[in-house]
């Protein structure tokens, strides 16, 4: 788990760790909550995706030790790029399965989200 999403919940941890164990590779997830524009290179809107099939992905990302040295393997040979470890199990075709996790375990990368984060744990 990264130091990045502070308010993860054990709980959530945990389950995670069971479906990689069953599928391979698992990360947490939660429905995407806000409508999301495709856009062109001008920031034209192209399309807009079914929000029911759009998931945000958090972490952890857990993945059998065997397959991610696999992927490894195909990410270097082909030049691929990929822009999270479960990425790298999507190139090899294998599942991914996202297990439900909580909005609250936010990524910390702006002023705001301190405070939003901040407020969570004075809730507590």
């Amino acid at each position: 788990h990264d130091s990045a999403r502070p308010l993860l919940r054990a709980e959530d941890a945990v389950a995670c760790f069971e479906d990689a164990i069953k599928y391979g590779a698992a990360v947490l997830g939660v429905p995407v909550k806000s409508t999301i524009k495709e856009v062109d290179g001008n920031q034209l809107v192209v399309r807009t995706p079914d929000r029911a099939t759009l998931w945000e992905v958090q972490t952890p990302q857990v993945i059998k030790p065997e397959l991610l040295r696999k992927g490894f393997e195909k990410v270097k040979a082909e030049n691929l790029e990929v822009t999270d470890d479960v990425s790298i199990i999507e190139q090899l075709g294998e599942p991914v399965r996202i297990t439900t996790g909580d909005y609250y375990n936010i990524k910390l990368t702006t002023p705001e989200d301190l405070q939003l984060a901040e407020s969570v744990l004075t809730e507590e």
